[in-house]
């Protein structure tokens, strides 16, 4: 890993070119297991080994990387989301290649010229053949501080090299690829925040016109019934009878409202445990019970709310915890001199985190 620092922005290099053609695979999964857990098929390996580099450059509440690779799987399931705590959207271009796969439930379809979002809380399974990207990883909080609206649904969000929005952003992340080498270290941070302005421009922009696509008063009815079970996680009474007598809907119509989303209960269900998740994962709140936790956010029994989570995330609520309890020493053992996109990337958005 070659990091470069003077007046210029942070910038790191890495090649699977430095390694053995044996165990270039292997260096590649350790540095993208940062992001992903990696695979290959006999298919895509090459008799020559396995080519893959990352060019990144940290402009604070942001990275943008230039990537090329051989194919490969990529995966996150949900013990992988548990294990590193990642809280970032990935915003990324397929120059070329691309790739098919899952996210969650749904078939996902990624060509090159198009640009996808991705939520790194939750899972995704993609096979990508040999391809170049642009990257952006942004800082939840910094994408909640000009996104207007919910940010909930942009996983798999796809813009379209159609002339339009999607088209307008992929040609400023191949323009800011381009350029970003020779931006002032100083400039970094305006950079950055008209960078994710306009990130979330186009994502507002069609975000929109897949809301005019379904029945307005539908949307709106989802809407308000996902802010009401946002501010009653804690409530023993949040289930599908209550929310159909508070919002004087029929149990088929509410079924059908949260149908894509995997049911009202498993909706429920999995807010709860997110927001448990985020608790435990903060380490500041070791001091706080488990139990305590679990109350807090609607589970009758500490007992039934650990089967819950490990079958959630693979861990147990004391995992996530001890995890957090030793981030920060793990976190100030870093130094700038070995840092590269890997460290950069699980410090994005923490506090005194910039260039």
């Amino acid at each position: 890993m070659d990091v470069q620092s003077i007046d210029k922005l942070p910038s790191s290099i890495f090649t699977t070119a430095a390694a053995r053609p044996s165990d270039q695979f292997e260096a590649w999964r350790q540095s993208i297991s940062v992001l992903f857990d990696v695979e290959t098929r006999a298919e895509d390996r090459a008799a020559d080994g396995f080519h893959a580099s990352v060019r990144a450059w940290h402009l604070g509440d942001l990275l943008v990387s230039r990537v090329e690779f051989d194919g490969q799987l990529f995966s996150r399931d949900r013990r992988r989301i548990a294990l590193d705590g990642l809280d970032h959207y990935l915003v990324q271009l397929y120059e070329r290649g691309g790739l098919v796969g899952t996210l969650g439930e749904r078939d996902h379809v990624l060509r090159a010229g198009e640009v996808q979002i991705l939520d790194l809380t939750r899972p995704n399974l993609t096979r990508a053949g040999v391809s170049a990207t642009v990257s952006i990883v942004v800082s939840r909080d910094a994408m909640h501080r000009v996104l207007p609206r919910s940010a909930s649904g942009l996983h798999g969000m796809v813009l379209r090299d159609d002339g339009g929005v999607g088209a307008l952003l992929a040609d400023y992340m191949r323009s800011l690829a381009a350029r970003v080498d020779g931006i002032e270290r100083a400039d970094g941070a305006l950079v950055a925040r008209a960078t994710v302005e306009l990130v979330a421009a186009c994502i507002q922009s069609t975000a929109e016109a897949t809301e005019r696509a379904r029945p307005p008063l539908e949307a709106a009815i989802l809407d308000r019934l996902q802010r009401y079970i946002e501010r009653h996680l804690g409530s023993p009474d949040l289930h599908a009878d209550a929310l159909s007598g508070q919002f004087k809907i029929s149990r088929s119509r509410l079924y059908r409202l949260f149908e894509p989303l995997g049911g009202v209960a498993n909706y429920i269900q999995e807010q709860r445990l997110w927001r448990a998740y985020g608790e435990l994962a903060k380490p500041g709140e070791h001091h706080r019970r488990i139990y305590e936790i679990a109350f807090e956010f609607g589970f009758s029994s500490e007992a039934h709310f650990s089967r819950a989570f490990r079958s959630a995330f693979g861990l147990s609520p004391s995992d996530v915890r001890q995890r957090a309890v030793a981030a920060p020493v793990a976190a100030a053992a870093a130094t700038t001199a070995t840092e590269g996109y890997e460290d950069w990337l699980r410090r994005l958005g923490s506090a005194g985190d910039g260039t």
